[in-house]
């Protein structure tokens, strides 16, 4: 987690005034849900995964909140589907295999 804040730390400079007011507006909404919901994860994005794992093992899915848009066996097989669907920002996220090691780093 800490590799991701500190890539965001480092793209904040090139962002737009308009650009951070979104993620100041967006940090804001999260930690109040956060708040009201006492720390735990209400996405249902997570909620999905947490369900569907076992029927999209060993590949990657598109979801917007919530609902699966697209999957496929690469990234960019899922992330193609999704924006021909009309989804442009989905989260990407790859479903390993029963017994698959799953290996990542910088």
């Amino acid at each position: 987690m800490q590799a991701v804040l500190d890539e965001i730390v480092e793209k904040v400079p090139a962002l737009t005034s308009e650009e951070r007011r979104e993620l100041i507006q967006l940090l804001q909404e999260e930690e109040k849900k956060a708040e009201q919901t006492g720390g735990k994860n209400p996405s249902p994005n997570i909620e999905w995964l947490k369900a569907h794992r076992g029927e999209y093992a060993g590949n990657y899915v598109a979801l917007y909140e919530g609902e699966l848009i697209a999957f496929g066996k690469t990234i960019k097989e899922a992330d193609t589907k999704a924006k021909a669907k009309g989804y442009k920002k989905t989260l990407l996220h790859y479903i390993p295999a029963k017994g698959e090691i799953v290996w990542g780093g910088w």
